[in-house]
């Protein structure tokens, strides 16, 4: 085997575990995200670090065939959560230049984006489960797959 096939061999028979593992990260750093807002803390770019990780978590899930298409449901649920945040965040810039306090925007974006991420956060436990059970020796395949490739690189 050469070293490129080894290479694409790594990365297909890794792909399930790493989105196991995103799909297991994401929703604890939405729950810190979540309580860092509540003491205080600028939410802002953490917000867009996990969105960033959502996007991978996405991108590397849909190349899952063996996982069921409810795998989907949490990253696009993540998606529509930034989308409505934007607008909101428009809602409230309007309201604080017209005069008001943005107390408005504010618990309009409570009311509608905690719902949804909290559904979003059971949707990426329970594709994670549903990528464990597709893929029941990954953490092992992947394991062997980086040996094999280490030792061809070293061989070379």
């Amino acid at each position: 085997m050469d070293l490129k096939a080894a290479k694409a061999e790594l990365r297909e028979k890794s792909r399930p575990y790493q989105t196991y593992s995103y799909y297991l990260i994401i929703p604890i750093f939405i729950i810190l995200v979540f309580l860092l807002s509540l003491v205080g803390y600028n939410k802002g770019t953490f917000g867009t670090i996990v969105f960033v990780f959502v996007i991978f978590a996405h991108v590397w899930a849909s190349k899952l065939d063996l996982v069921r298409k409810r795998k989907h449901v949490a990253p696009i649920l993540m998606y529509v959560t930034q989308g409505l945040g934007v607008v909101l965040m428009v809602l409230l810039v309007t309201e604080v230049s017209a005069g008001g306090t943005g107390n408005i925007a504010l618990g309009l974006s409570s009311l509608i984006l905690l719902p949804i991420e909290i559904i979003a956060i059971v949707f990426f436990f329970i594709s994670a489960n549903d990528i464990k059970k597709a893929y029941p020796t990954m953490k092992e395949d992947a394991k062997a797959a980086r040996i094999e490739y280490q030792e061809l690189r070293r061989s070379k």
